[in-house]
């Protein structure tokens, strides 16, 4: 992990915390309490801790008593720190939506979390946007209330949702999966940026997982953002190679760019190969063709008119549609409900080397 500077977001949140430990504690006889207190002005002073910015993050202080008595009460035995709860960790590609895992639990215990502590989850999150530059700074050189609030809220709007789930651990991978949910969840809501920001949380804590990239491609293409779209497909595909799902959003991105041989050759017949029953993919190769068709007969027109008539063509010399506007026409749109007659559903099961049927997200 790269190295942490003293106006980074985290380690302002780190020194806000260790003050109010600081100030929490009772000086014990013998202390050189003045000592104390010109460390701690020097602290503040060195991480520009004011009690402007201190308010500005209208967050309480990690309470770093219970980060260590956690860390403390951590038993070697996995048995015994369950006391009679058996539960079978999810998959890797799995959502921690657990509301049908395999969980059986003593009536008479109550479940027993394990996994790492909320506040050290909550400074795990805020490091790993740090590390991706998400907090921008105010002209004074504070960082900006508005994102850390923001960012405070999702996590704890993913951490309601994984308890909700019946999620037993509490760790970075599972987080992670939270955020994606809650992503395909603002995908049914059409709440394409809202998608797109939950999505990237989730590639800032797991950036080598393909259906995060693929699915957040998706929501760039709803946006009419193709190109970030197509980045985002390829990277998917560069995780994993056999994920049929990454190939057919590709091509629905080279479709919106009006690419239609792109989205045939590099897209739809390579999901093919990896899904040949695919049904919906086959419908997009045909749309597309036809599309292709379209095109190049509208140009061979252009052509002859602007030689017998001596006239610039409408669509330019090379004959290349501009981008669609939003809202998506027709055709995209139902290659968009082609992909899968569930949009985005919550729960689903991996296949073809991503999550979920043909276009749902992951």
């Amino acid at each position: 992990m790269a190295k942490l500077t003293t106006d980074s977001p985290v380690s302002r949140k780190i020194v806000h915390s260790f003050l109010d430990f600081l100030d929490s504690v009772e000086v014990a006889p013998g202390v050189d309490e003045e000592g104390l207190e010109v460390a701690k002005e020097c602290l503040k002073e060195s991480f520009k801790i004011t009690s402007d910015s201190t308010r500005d993050y209208k967050l309480k202080p990690i309470s770093l008593v219970n980060v260590f008595t956690s860390l403390d009460k951590t038993v070697p035995s996995f048995v015994e720190t369950t006391r009679g709860v058996t539960i079978n960790e999810p998959s890797s590609s799995s959502c921690p939506n657990l509301s049908d895992s395999q969980v059986s639990v003593n009536a008479s215990k109550e479940p027993l979390f394990t996994g790492t502590c909320r506040d050290e989850l909550f400074t795990q999150l805020f490091s790993a946007l740090e590390k991706v530059r998400y907090f921008r700074s105010t002209p004074d050189g504070d960082d900006d209330p508005a994102q850390l609030e923001k960012a405070t809220k999702i996590f704890h709007d993913a951490i309601s949702e994984m308890e909700k789930s019946g999620c037993q651990t509490f760790d970075v991978k599972n987080l992670a999966e939270a955020l994606k949910c809650q992503g395909n969840k603002a995908m049914q809501s059409q709440l394409y940026l809202e998608a797109i920001e939950l999505y990237s949380f989730a590639i800032a804590l797991s950036d080598h997982n393909a259906v995060f990239y693929c699915n957040r491609a998706a929501a760039y293409t709803q946006i009419n953002r193709c190109s970030e779209a197509i980045k985002d497909c390829l990277k998917s595909i560069e995780i994993d190679p056999n994920y049929s799902k990454a190939y057919s959003r590709l091509g629905l991105a080279y479709y919106a760019q009006g690419k239609y041989a792109d989205a045939i050759e590099k897209g739809f017949k390579k999901a093919l190969q990896l899904d040949p029953h695919n049904e919906s993919v086959k419908e997009n190769i045909r749309v597309a063709e036809q599309k292709l068709r379209e095109e190049q007969q509208r140009q061979r027109r252009s052509q002859n008119t602007s030689t017998g008539h001596n006239q610039e063509p409408e669509m330019g010399s090379q004959g290349v549609p501009s981008q669609f506007s939003m809202p998506l026409n027709p055709d995209l749109m139902s290659m968009f409900m082609n992909m899968a007659g569930n949009t985005f559903p919550l729960n689903h099961s991996r296949s073809n080397g991503g999550e979920g049927g043909g276009g749902g997200g992951g």
